[in-house]
Formats: structure tokens, C-alpha cells, sequence
């Protein structure tokens, strides 16, 4: 069960990169299938389902936040990555827009980091 767990988390994740890498090329390129629905809809559902299989894991594992600091920081750092993500695609400046896809970029980096490491001073 663990390891079906671990790798559909892991499978979700690199959607989700993948998906969110896609979007950021799309508007630094100002495409036009950026504003396609399937793009506004299916990045919501992976993220979805990747929030409910990393519940479902710590469950599973009896981890928490309070307990793992690694957990802690992880979670601190997918909420960072949400707002800089919504900046990214909803802020009115490019500039604006761009660094925070950079920035999040980096964030993402971060917390792939300290899920390998279990280590929230991974830098």
C-alpha cells in the first residue's frame, strides 16, 4: 500500500511540475493555449488529487506536521508556492508575472529537496 501511495504521489508531483513548467513557457510566450479550458481546468485536478494522496500518505505513516519538521516546512512551502503561482497567472504586470513563475519554480525545487532529504535546511 505504501509504495502504491508513495509513487502516485510522487507521479502527481511531476504532473503537476510538468504542468505548471507548460503554463509558464505558454505565458512567457503569450500563447494563445494558455486561455484553453482543458489548461484552466486540469492543472486544479492534479493538484487536487496531489493534495488528497499526500493526506492519505501522512496518514497512512502517522506523520505530522507538529512531529516531522521536514512536514512542517514542506507545507509552509506549497502554500508559497499556490500565492506565487496565482501571481504568476493573474497578476496585470508581466514582469510581475514572470518572476513570481521563476520564484515558484525555485520554491517547487525546495520542497522536492526536502521530500528527498526529510531535511528542512536542505540550502
Amino acid at each position: 500500500m505504501y509504495l502504491a501511495l508513495k509513487h502516485l504521489h510522487m507521479t502527481l508531483a511531476l504532473l503537476t511540475f510538468i504542468s505548471f513548467f507548460t503554463r509558464g513557457i505558454w505565458m512567457w510566450r503569450s500563447s494563445s493555449l494558455l486561455h484553453k479550458r482543458v489548461v484552466k481546468i486540469l492543472p486544479h485536478i492534479i493538484d487536487t488529487l496531489l493534495l488528497i494522496s499526500a493526506l492519505v500518505l501522512a496518514f497512512h505513516l502517522r506523520l505530522t506536521p507538529g512531529a516531522n519538521p521536514w512536514l512542517m516546512a514542506k507545507i509552509v512551502a506549497v502554500i508559497i508556492y499556490i500565492a506565487l503561482g496565482i501571481v504568476a497567472f493573474k497578476h496585470p504586470q508581466a514582469s510581475v508575472r514572470k518572476s513570481a513563475w521563476l520564484a515558484s519554480l525555485a520554491v517547487f525545487a525546495y520542497i522536492v529537496t526536502v521530500a528527498i532529504t526529510k531535511n528542512p535546511f536542505v540550502f
